[in-house]
């Protein structure tokens, strides 16, 4: 007795690997100028149509938006752990050194931080990419003040600021090590220079 096959679902059958897209949209967007990559590039490179595109994401902000999460998800997400965490301040000050002066675990090339880059692009960025990336600076603003509070309480921070200042300022520095390192300055100056701007810390 034969056996009723099972009916395909109506409409294209969907092929598209959402992963595959969002890791080379991700590396792409790391290693390139955001404003002049263009979608129909982003869909040579990951193999994909422009339509099929289209329907998992819906346009470019889509897209863009997807790949900020996804790279708030595996690398922002760790940083605010570890600040949020029972590590001494000076252990913490000195991983975040190292993680913004370093390329990252899971990426052989890209250099300096996507969300930072993308805070640099705003004017690249769709509405629903730039209302996420203004989201986490203030979640990471707000992440560095209470890290500096619970610092100042243990007694492990010692400059004269406010921890508002303070939080602007580290987050300044670490905007600018950002940017010369994508830039192509040398990653060990770099790193020099962070430590320098946060030997006053505590």
């Amino acid at each position: 007795m034969k056996s009723n096959p099972i009916k395909p679902a109506r409409g294209r059958p969907k092929t598209l690997d959402r992963d595959h897209v969002l890791d080379v949209a991700m590396d792409s967007y790391w290693k390139e100028d955001i404003g002049s990559l263009s979608l129909n590039e982003i869909c040579r490179r990951s193999g994909v149509s422009k339509p099929g595109l289209y329907r998992e994401f819906s346009n470019e902000d889509g897209l863009m938006k997807a790949v900020i999460l996804r790279y708030q998800e595996q690398v922002l997400n760790p940083v605010q752990q570890m600040l949020n965490s029972e590590m001494p301040f000076r252990e913490a000050l000195d991983n975040l050194v190292s993680f913004a002066t370093s390329a990252n675990c899971h990426h052989e090339s890209p250099m300096g931080c996507l969300f930072i880059k993308m805070r640099e692009s705003r004017m690249h960025l769709g509405e629903a990419t730039r209302a996420q990336v203004d989201f986490l600076e203030e979640q990471a603003l707000a992440a560095f003040r209470k890290w500096v509070e619970r610092s100042k309480i243990k007694g492990e921070f010692s400059a004269d600021m406010s921890p508002e200042f303070a939080a602007t300022y580290i987050d300044a520095q670490l905007s600018n090590a950002s940017s010369l390192i994508s830039r192509g300055e040398n990653p060990k100056i770099v790193k020099m220079m962070l430590l320098v701007a946060f030997s006053m810390l505590g």
